[in-house]
């Protein structure tokens, strides 16, 4: 891949079909084509390597996921030249003294509008944390206010996705002076201002720059390590006969396997390895003296387990809530569409694990991996 210039396309189809399928068809039709035709193409290439076949000359993503993010990667701009409104993620912070009284009202006006929550955390800012988020003002008449407000209690922090977002939910809050956004009565910091509190009771990103960055502070990006157990890593790989190179591991990948790219995870490392008991020890050690501690550990030995390291914002909490509840009849009541609901087969063949904070995903992934770097 090195050794020559590629070329890059964006290959489109006009009519509503998903080209993806279709790119896969003309592989499979080209493979196929008779040994005549073969010889034909080899003739009129004069025997160059470019007589391969597409599939083997070509390196086509697979899903649209994959699609979106090459895109990304080889042209960050595309989005701009091509649509008008581009999809975004902003961030939305609903401040503690309307969170407490009007929380269901405003999540539903969010909801109507077309946005869908990406992340979301509530949080508790210490004057330091307050103090950085809003550092720009920091000369403003109102900044103590603000720090007063900030700190005095949760805030609900929203990722915020939809076409347009940044400017859409800029403008769904209205003017940023509560004087100015009572001239706007349907805007949402004139709906949900608080009487004697000068300070506007909900916050939106100003710009995509903007929004990036205070993305990265409230959901930086995080690791964590997962591992497929050894019950879900033998009988869960039915529908998947595609492989795919990781950090130069090919693994084939199953349906659990499928949930956590879906879910927009990074693979940053992968194996395949038997634990042995010190692993699984250290892995449950929260556990140890418990009376299923030696039963779970016997679970998690009996066989090859597949263990990765996961990478997006909110990694760790992301990954639990994937996987569901430990008990997979409460996950199947609770959350469906979690790994467990659908893959468990009791509380501790319950198909997956993850770190449980981020000292003890940091602490695991040194103890599997060793000492690596993989920002």
């Amino acid at each position: 891949m090195m050794s020559g210039p590629c070329h890059i396309l964006i290959i489109t189809k006009k009519k509503a079909t998903d080209a993806i399928p279709l790119w896969t068809e003309l592989h499979e039709t080209n493979e196929s084509m008779p040994d005549e035709t073969e010889a034909e193409e080899t003739d009129r290439l004069q025997g160059t390597e470019e007589n391969k076949t597409i599939s083997n000359i070509c390196d086509v993503p697979d899903s649209l996921e994959d699609a979106r993010r090459q895109l990304a990667f080889f042209f960050p701009n595309f989005d701009r030249k091509n649509t008008e409104q581009k999809f975004e993620k902003t961030l939305a912070l609903i401040r503690p003294c309307v969170l407490r009284e009007r929380r269901n009202s405003i999540m539903q006006s969010i909801k109507d509008d077309g946005f869908e929550v990406a992340m979301q955390k509530e949080i508790t800012l210490s004057e330091e944390q307050a103090r950085e988020f809003y550092k720009e003002h920091e000369n403003e008449d109102y900044f103590p206010a603000l720090l007063e407000q900030m700190t005095s209690g949760p805030t609900l922090v929203l990722a915020l996705t939809r076409k347009n977002a940044i400017q859409h939910w800029r403008d769904l809050l209205g003017p940023k002076t509560i004087e100015e956004a009572k001239k706007v009565p349907n805007s949402l910091r004139a709906k949900y201002a608080i009487d004697n509190i000068s300070i506007n009771q909900l916050h939106g990103s100003s710009s995509l720059n903007d929004a990036q960055k205070e993305l990265e502070f409230f959901f930086p990006q995080e690791h964590t390590l997962a591992l497929i157990k050894p019950d879900a890593a033998k009988n869960h790989k039915a529908s998947y006969f595609k492989q795919e190179r990781v950090n130069s591991l090919v693994i084939v990948l199953d349906e659990i396997m499928q949930k956590v790219k879906d879910a927009g995870f990074t693979i940053s490392k992968v194996k395949e390895e038997a634990l042995t008991r010190e692993m699984a020890t250290q892995f449950y050690k929260d556990h140890e003296g418990k009376p299923f501690f030696e039963e779970l550990v016997s679970c998690m030995t009996e066989g090859p387990s597949v263990i990765m390291v996961l990478t997006k914002e909110n990694a760790v909490q992301e990954w639990r809530k994937l996987m569901g509840p430990t008990d997979p009849e409460v996950a199947k009541e609770s959350f469906p569409e979690s790994i467990r609901a659908q893959f468990a087969q009791n509380t501790l063949s319950n198909a997956v694990h993850g770190s449980s904070n981020r000292e003890h995903a940091l602490e695991s992934i040194e103890y599997v991996f060793g000492e690596i770097d993989i920002d």
